[in-house]
């Protein structure tokens, strides 16, 4: 008996260079968990960075398109040199899980569309993003509900906006959830007892909250330090670390306000992100929108009680294994803050209730679901 000709999925990485972002986490981890549990599935990269040093580009066959690196030549040329390359490599389905979806003109037959919009940001607060984002959303994603032959999004709160906003077909929209690497017991332990030496290169003191995030407007870190100022004239002791590259407003912000035991430690690796998980007395998160918030479920992953805001996508993602708070109140944020610190029963709490909560994500279960839908588009007719 001959072996069925296996599936060939093309996944389109833009933006995916050296250092990887939430999206490029997402749509990394997702290629190795497909190749993982479908022998059927042929992955091959298309990647605008011949440049790249990231193993991930080594681990998997690379088609290279250097004339996309640009989010303009995306938008302009982006339909024309992906249905080449699909053609050219004989793709059944070409993903792109960077929520462009550059799929005008004419493709081949054979090719599916797949597109992951992760969120509806830029029409919720367009204030807060740059103009190109909010040219895409202005012009290739509409058109996707036509284009695509199937858009993925990473939670029911992210669904239900793009059904109101974007007007997408119910039936053509598709929940794949992230997943998380939930460590192993030694892992923790290990990442725990390093997290003294991470504190020390920081200077952090032995309780600290830890904020994990590129700092912008929409993350609302203003009201975070706000809160947090707080809550230190009470427990002084206590530091907030920020985790992540700031803008230059909040750059600027921060600079100028001066405000005590804030430590902004820019971009950090993920060897040293483990052991400021491990060893936080909180993760603070409380983004004014988000159409998933992995620092959440990474949190909670850790052991590590979060704090977080009770709009957008993150209740679906927390449940009842955190603070939510409204993040618009900072009384309510310094206060969950007091409380993490004050009550180590409530914190025990959470934290036996988030240990629950992070077996439901997965990036097993992100590939069985994004599975369904590349067999869901292959079966529509030509």
């Amino acid at each position: 008996m001959q072996n069925s000709p296996k599936i060939r999925v093309g996944i389109f990485t833009y933006g995916m260079n050296d250092s990887l972002t939430g999206i490029g986490r997402y749509a990394k981890e997702l290629t190795y968990a497909l190749r993982d549990q479908y022998g059927d599935l042929e992955i091959i990269l298309v990647s605008p960075y011949p440049e790249s040093t990231m193993a991930w580009y080594g681990d998997f066959e690379t088609f290279f398109v250097p004339q996309l690196k640009r989010l303009p030549m995306v938008m302009a040329r982006g339909a024309s040199v992906l249905s080449a390359v699909s053609s050219r490599l004989k793709l059944n389905i070409l993903h792109d899980p960077c929520g462009i979806a550059p799929f005008g003109g004419r493709w081949p037959a054979s090719t599916r569309k797949v597109v992951t919009v992760h969120d509806a940001i830029p029409l919720h607060h367009p204030e807060y993003q740059p103009f190109l984002t909010r040219w895409v959303f202005r012009t290739s994603l509409p058109k996707a509900g036509k284009t695509a032959d199937a858009i993925c999004t990473v939670s029911q709160n992210a669904r239900d906006d793009l059904f109101g906003l974007m007007g997408y077909p119910r039936d053509q929209v598709f929940v794949t959830y992230p997943g998380v690497h939930a460590p192993s017991p030694s892992e923790l332990l290990q990442w725990q007892a390093d997290a003294v030496q991470t504190r020390s290169d920081f200077q952090l003191p032995p309780r600290y909250f830890l904020f994990v995030s590129a700092i912008n407007p929409r993350k609302n870190v203003k009201r975070l330090l706000e809160a947090f100022t707080r809550v230190h004239k009470t427990h002084p002791d206590t530091a907030l670390a920020l985790a992540g590259p700031a803008n230059a407003e909040i750059s600027a912000w921060l600079k100028k306000e001066e405000i005590s035991n804030v430590r902004h430690l820019g971009f950090v690796d993920d060897d040293r992100l483990h052991r400021l998980y491990a060893g936080a007395a909180a993760v603070v998160y409380p983004s004014l929108y988000e159409g998933f918030g992995l620092p959440a479920l990474e949190a909670m992953a850790h052991g590590t009680p979060v704090i977080t805001s009770n709009t957008s996508s993150l209740p679906e993602v927390v449940a009842t294994a955190g603070w939510l708070v409204d993040p618009t109140d900072v009384h309510a944020i310094a206060q969950a803050m007091a409380q993490v610190l004050e009550t180590p029963d409530a914190r025990s709490i959470h934290t036996k209730a988030a240990r629950r909560q992070v077996e439901k994500f997965s990036w097993k279960e992100t590939a069985r679901q994004t599975r369904k839908v590349y067999d869901y588009v292959l079966a529509k007719s030509s």
